[in-house]
């Protein structure tokens, strides 16, 4: 901006010495132009218009806002976005803009549902694959509201495999969701693994399965049962174990919810 003031000054200094010099050297009245960005340079976005025309943005004085008018931060804007801009044109083509408005950036609200298929805590987000969208990832923040089987939760209560509706907004595209509801429903499908037992604390169990997957496995309210069938105590189970286990578990979720377990290294 201070370049353009420069220029504005030496236009005018020119006047005063050299008399009849005409003030079209100066900055134009403002107008409005639009183009597509080709450049960002320092405060300056370079963009082209549809007549091929080049222009340069100086963005130090203006407003910056999205299509829809909200606010809009300099760094959110993208080479090849489309720009509205209002300021004032110099001869060497350069604008002191003093409204910029970004046509590819505004808000969109959406609902989509899809299965939990990652989960990262350090930044509040979790990835949903959704059969009409594909791959999404869902950010959330601390005004975002989380319920699992239409009770109450928490981002903690997130799970690999449950099935999630969100609904929130997006700028660009929308496989980057920002939340602001997110229900999900943990439906439990029936497993079988074999494996050995590598840890036992309780009525809780860790099993690593012969597809090398270790499993949690909740043993509090299953049938114990020797390799002949006949019930047994956890207290004869013991480490390296061949466990076969059959319960039920959130589709892509190793923990797993026991209702029968056979140890086939134990015969009564």
């Amino acid at each position: 901006m201070k370049k353009q003031y420069q220029k504005f000054a030496l236009v005018m200094a020119l006047c005063l010495i050299i008399p009849g010099i005409s003030l079209a050297f100066g900055p134009s009245a403002e107008k409005v132009f639009s183009g597509t960005i080709t450049k960002i340079n320092g405060s300056q976005f370079v963009f082209k218009t549809t007549s091929a025309a080049t222009y340069n943005a100086e963005t130090g004085s203006a407003v910056l806002a999205r299509k829809n008018g909200a606010t809009m931060k300099f760094d959110e804007v993208l080479i090849g976005d489309k720009l509205e801009v209002k300021g004032r044109l110099w001869p060497d083509n350069s604008i002191s803009a003093s409204y910029i408005r970004n046509m590819s950036l505004y808000v969109h609200n959406g609902t989509f549902n899809g299965k939990i298929t990652a989960i990262d805590p350090s930044n509040l987000n979790f990835t949903m694959q959704s059969k009409q969208y594909g791959t999404q990832t869902i950010r959330t923040n601390e005004l975002t509201n989380y319920k699992k089987n239409s009770k109450n939760s928490t981002f903690r209560d997130l799970e690999l495999g449950y099935t999630a509706k969100v609904k929130g907004i997006w700028d660009r595209t929308n496989s980057n969701v920002l939340a602001k509801d997110v229900q999900t429903t943990a439906r439990l499908v029936n497993i079988s693994v074999t494996g050995r037992l590598a840890m036992k604390n309780l009525y809780a169990l860790t099993i690593e399965g012969d597809n090398h997957v270790i499993y949690g496995v909740d043993a509090n309210k299953a049938k114990l049962v020797d390799k002949n069938g006949k019930t047994i105590s956890l207290g004869l189970f013991n480490i390296g174990d061949t466990l076969k286990v059959e319960g039920k578990h959130v589709s892509e979720n190793v923990q797993v919810i026991a209702t029968k377990i056979k140890d086939e290294s134990v015969i009564k």
